[in-house]
């Protein structure tokens, strides 16, 4: 599924699970990774695909609003989202 596709590329791992004290250091008000959202589709927390979507772009926005435009996150993150966006469209 497009999670897993996801989670399989090679700089995923940078989304998988957040770092509660880079969170803080950064000030990011709504942290969301790639970990968290797995646990929630398992749990069945998201009520439409709509939710779903909302946490992966976050992930997204969260990328591009903490991270230099250089840097390996933000690179990583602009891959990651459009492998998203193509498997999303489809």
């Amino acid at each position: 599924d497009i999670l897993h596709e996801l989670e399989n590329e090679t700089n995923a791992n940078l989304f998988y699970k957040y770092v509660k004290k880079d969170v803080k250091n950064m000030g990011i008000k709504y942290p969301m990774d790639l970990f968290t959202i797995n646990s929630k589709l398992k749990n069945n927390q998201y009520t439409s695909l709509e939710e779903f979507e909302k946490d992966i772009r976050l992930i997204f926005r969260n990328c591009y609003t903490y991270n230099n435009v250089e840097s390996e996150v933000y690179c990583s993150g602009e891959i990651l989202e459009s492998i998203f966006n193509k498997k999303w469209s489809e």
